[in-house]
């Protein structure tokens, strides 16, 4: 390929992303974790507080790591379940130079943003989403709520090119002031593929989210006296709780019959109590064998 259709692509893959986010001004990287340490290394430049705020589960692994790397400490908002706790949030924000969470809350709930981003401009905490699982959503991944958008390209996510990664931001100075820092995380991937991925990101999240409802309505009918956590909120993934070994097994034998790959909790990427967490964001879309295999 020329180094003029490069460009090119590489515009249109910035162009792509700018729309799904709101963003006007994005970089690729070349993973979501280099994303997130580039927003937390724009978040040092700009914000002097001393604290990094994450939700207490439902996060992402680096959410726990990263921000020490940079010097900063680390201040745990509570959740129900993942979901944020606002007035705990509300407490805490205004120690916070940041608040990194994820759109949806172990990919299985979705994250009241909205609300979030209010009580975040309210005391001068910058607001960092991880839009890993919610590129595309017409409600979340929104740059009027977020200040910055991280996501990743990488296996298993919903945008899955198996490597890679973007941030957006609404403030142009922003990736002006962390400049040094994206020489390190310069990012050419295979074009066609992201572009091809990004133009159906909307259609595709759409039928992830119907999926997992679907998925809901059958295990309610199928299991009536199990719990689904956040029945009523939408995600990519489902999680039930489980009392006991019986229950557990049960859970088991319905992701393995379906072919569906599972995590079981306690988890801090997912829920911090025992529950199966049934993976279906791992599980490619296919039509012809429909959302559901209940045989």
């Amino acid at each position: 390929m020329e180094a003029s259709d490069i460009k090119k692509d590489h515009t249109k893959s910035l162009n792509l992303l700018s729309g799904l986010t709101g963003h006007k001004h994005v970089k690729l990287v070349h993973r979501g974790n280099a994303a997130i340490l580039c927003a937390l290394f724009i978040t040092k430049k700009i914000n002097p507080k001393p604290f990094v705020l994450i939700p207490d589960q439902g996060g992402w692994i680096s959410f726990k790591t990263y921000p020490k790397m940079l010097g900063f400490d680390i201040r745990t908002v509570k959740t129900n379940r993942g979901v944020i706790d606002l007035i705990d949030l509300e407490k805490k924000a205004e120690s916070g130079a940041a608040f990194i969470v994820t759109s949806f809350a172990g990919y299985f709930a979705e994250q009241p943003m909205k609300y979030i981003s209010t009580i975040c401009r309210r005391y001068g905490c910058l607001l960092i989403e991880d839009a890993s699982g919610a590129l595309g959503d017409a409600e979340l991944c929104d740059g009027d709520y977020s200040d910055i958008i991280v996501g990743s390209f990488g296996k298993w996510k919903p945008i899955n090119i198996e490597y890679g990664g973007f941030i957006s931001v609404g403030k142009k100075e922003y990736f002006t002031e962390a400049n040094e820092i994206f020489s390190t995380t310069n990012h050419y991937p295979e074009y066609s593929q992201l572009l091809s991925k990004l133009g159906s990101a909307k259609q595709n999240l759409l039928k992830m989210v119907d999926r997992a409802e679907k998925v809901k309505q059958e295990l309610s009918n199928k299991f009536p006296d199990l719990k689904i956590i956040h029945r009523d909120l939408r995600g990519v993934n489902v999680i039930i709780r489980y009392l006991n070994n019986s229950e557990k097994d049960m859970v088991k034998a319905y992701c393995e019959n379906n072919k569906f790959e599972f995590v079981e909790c306690p988890n801090y990427i997912r829920l911090d109590e025992d529950a199966i967490s049934i993976e279906l964001k791992r599980n490619e879309i296919v039509e012809k064998r429909g959302d559901v295999n209940s045989s």
